[in-house]
């Protein structure tokens, strides 16, 4: 095994587990956990990058890992449409039509977006070698930064834990900064690409607020935050 697949398979396993507790947590709270821009950007890019451009680099584990992980966003798009639109309703005075219109805006825009965005930075050989999908790998990675921040301003916005756990807050850190991002980083750019070292560092300092945050609201709240999957 070489270090691209411990990489890639300890990311796809951390991230499996941040999305399923985020189905379990979603459907035991009667609430939903991952907010819609990321939501929308993470099941578009599983999509188009499993089944539109497979990660032919990574071999068969890569396409396995994104088949998964697009398996799951169905199960949160799912507590997104049953349980999300109280929620904007207290915070936006907006109605169940417009509500529903905003949702499918955010998916088919999201589409587009990756639809477009792994041939255009692809294009670029001297970072991308001319391949889609490690112009795919960049668009992921700023989209990680988008979660994290959005999981911030989500606990801040409800001031509760619901569809929330410390598990999901560790393992989606795990799952990037620890793991494929420290990869990406020294092994295959060797600390020399800035623009990815800001990316990936911003992206692991929010999640560790973002695991701070969690675990004193669940002590708030009088929960267990390590009982809590």
């Amino acid at each position: 095994m070489n270090s691209e697949f411990i990489a890639v398979s300890a990311s796809g396993l951390a991230w499996t587990i941040t999305y399923v507790a985020l189905v379990y947590r979603g459907l035991k709270d009667k609430s939903y956990g991952m907010p819609l821009i990321p939501l929308a950007l993470n099941f578009a890019w599983e999509f188009v990058f499993s089944i539109i451009y497979p990660p032919l680099s990574d071999g068969i584990s890569g396409t396995i890992v994104n088949g998964i992980w697009m398996t799951c966003d169905l199960g949160i798009i799912i507590t997104y449409f049953l349980y999300s639109y109280p929620y904007f309703f207290r915070q936006y005075g907006i109605s169940k039509k417009n509500w529903l219109i905003c949702s499918a805006l955010a998916f088919i825009i999201a589409f587009g977006i990756m639809l477009t965005g792994g041939p255009f930075f692809g294009q670029f050989k001297l970072y991308f070698n001319g391949d889609v999908y490690q112009g795919a790998i960049f668009i992921a990675y700023i989209q990680n930064l988008i979660i994290s921040v959005c999981f911030i301003l989500m606990i801040w916005e409800r001031k509760t834990a619901e569809g929330q756990s410390l598990t999901i807050a560790i393992f989606k850190c795990l799952g990037t900064g620890l793991t494929v991002g420290i990869y990406y980083l020294f092994i295959v750019h060797q600390g020399k690409a800035m623009l990815m070292n800001i990316i990936v560092g911003a992206t692991f300092m929010f999640d560790l607020v973002y695991i701070r945050l969690i675990y004193r609201q669940l002590l708030a709240e009088q929960k267990s935050p390590w009982k809590r999957f």
